[in-house]
C-alpha cells in the first residue's frame, strides 16, 4: 500500500479547459457512431479526436480563403478595376 494519498493535479486546471459551442446534430451523430463501439459518448470521441488532430500538426482544408488570402484577392480585384475603392 502506498504511503502517499491521492492528491488531484495541481496542474490539471493549465492542461484543460472547458468550453462550450454548438454542432449540429449531424456532426453529433457522427462522432457518436465512432465511440459507440469503444463505449464512449460523442463528447469523449470529439475530445479525443481533436486531442489527435492538434498533435499531429494536421492542417485542415475548409476550402475557404483565409484572410491573408482574401485581403490579396481584394487587392489584386481593385488593382484591376473589378472592386470600386474604398473610401
Amino acid at each position: 500500500m502506498s504511503k502517499h494519498a491521492w492528491q488531484p493535479s495541481p496542474y490539471f486546471e493549465q492542461l484543460s479547459e472547458e468550453i462550450t459551442f454548438r454542432l449540429d446534430f449531424r456532426s453529433i451523430e457522427y462522432f457518436e457512431e465512432l465511440g459507440r463501439p469503444y463505449g464512449l459518448p460523442a463528447q469523449d470521441m470529439i475530445s479525443m479526436y481533436l486531442r489527435h488532430m492538434a498533435g499531429s500538426g494536421y492542417k485542415a482544408n475548409l476550402g475557404i480563403l483565409t484572410l491573408e488570402e482574401r485581403e490579396a484577392l481584394r487587392k489584386s480585384l481593385e488593382a484591376e478595376g473589378k472592386l470600386p475603392l474604398e473610401g
